[in-house]
């Protein structure tokens, strides 16, 4: 029979504590601020989900399993999580277009993770943190193989790992839709979380050793592949591509417009972005030509971080703004002439756009200038 005292949480081995400090606070700190201080910079906001993911998953997988509980290893994690935000704010990323969706991603992936590392430390008390430390890396790894090489790894084996639901979460808050494009992601993530929980208060009962009476555990892979099969048949958008080079033609990848209506998820973020444009005041410029410019922004920044599949479909929106608000008799003349010169007059609305739940853009005028000037040909030529 298991002893009433092997549930008790005992002291942190040393090396338990290095490596949360390294895995989640160390090591995601110094990859954002390599990312910053790269020679040709990609937007932190961009790879924030991957690197984000990483830290909570390791904080709340360590903590957990050291502790054997729970509650230890979910606040650390969110903490872990809220400093590395932080962090990129102060590191120049702009304000969260979805504050309300990253911060439910960030919960949901500390209950989820610590509610898993509590369970392993229960069921492998004495290599319960080296077990979790070797998954934390197994996953760290398939992260950054999923950030640098994108489509490398199938999408079948991705939709079996927990970390990659959690980075598609927090990186479709950061830079998409929400979370609601997600939202099979977040509820594999909750659900294997309860799952474990479950799992972990049966275990506590001081029940005989050995494989048959270790059900508990099976109930969390059930749990688990169930949920796999769930993001499988509805996965989240795949990972933002920065394309920052300057475009030479309005083709091709390059400023698309989708023929295909969105569908649900997708009508929901352009309704929303539609209703908070009339409280945008850059879309109501008492210049005309300046206001055009503002208003191509919206179609231009999204599409300068790939951010499918709503960067396409918001060039309709765009057109439909600019025919509500700029004289029929001007708009064609006034669209010409941001094409032709897209470098005249200011983009610093780009800065303001998390207001209308979009990313904003900060940096180097010239790839959003550009994207702005292809966007002007293609709906002035419509």
């Amino acid at each position: 029979m298991r002893s009433p005292a092997s549930d008790h949480p005992q002291s942190w081995p040393v090396p338990a504590w290095l490596f949360l400090a390294l895995a989640a606070i160390v090591a995601p700190a110094v990859v954002m601020l390599l990312v910053a201080d790269a020679p040709a910079p990609v937007p932190v906001a961009l790879v924030g989900g991957p690197i984000l993911a990483a830290a909570l998953i390791a904080a709340g997988l360590t903590a957990g399993a050291a502790s054997r509980r729970f509650w230890i290893g979910f606040p650390l994690a969110l903490l872990a999580g809220v400093g590395l935000i932080q962090l990129a704010r102060v590191l120049g990323m702009p304000a969260l277009p979805h504050p309300f969706s990253t911060g439910m991603s960030v919960i949901v992936t500390s209950f989820g993770f610590a509610a898993m590392g509590a369970l392993l430390g229960r069921a492998a008390p004495a290599m319960g943190w080296r077990i979790a430390a070797f998954a934390i890396a197994t996953m760290a790894g398939i992260l950054a193989i999923v950030a640098v090489w994108p489509d490398t790894l199938p999408d079948a084996l991705l939709a079996l790992v927990p970390a990659h639901w959690a980075s598609m979460a927090i990186q479709t808050a950061l830079t998409g839709t929400g979370t609601r494009l997600a939202s099979s992601s977040l509820f594999a993530l909750a659900g294997t979380g309860a799952a474990a929980l479950l799992a972990r208060g049966l275990w506590s009962r001081n029940w005989p050793q050995g494989w048959p009476h270790n059900w508990p555990l099976w109930l969390v892979v059930v749990a688990w592949i169930g949920l796999s099969a769930l993001v499988w048949q509805r996965p989240a958008p795949p990972m933002p591509k920065a394309d920052l080079a300057i475009a030479a033609a309005p083709s091709g990848p390059i400023a698309p417009m989708a023929s295909a209506p969105p569908d649900a998820a997708t009508q929901s973020a352009i309704d929303r972005v539609q209703r908070q444009i009339a409280e945008w005041p850059a879309a109501a410029d008492p210049h005309l030509a300046q206001r055009a410019r503002n208003l191509l922004l919206i179609a231009a920044v999204p599409d300068l971080y790939d951010t499918e599949p709503l960067q396409s479909h918001l060039p309709a929106l765009v057109a439909a703004e600019l025919r509500a608000r700029l004289p029929a008799d001007q708009r064609a003349a006034i669209l010409a002439a941001i094409a032709a010169d897209p470098a005249a007059g200011s983009v610093a609305a780009r800065e303001t756009l998390p207001k209308l739940g979009l990313p904003a853009n900060v940096g180097d005028e010239a790839p959003v200038r550009n994207r702005m000037g292809l966007y002007a040909a293609r709906l002035g030529a419509e």
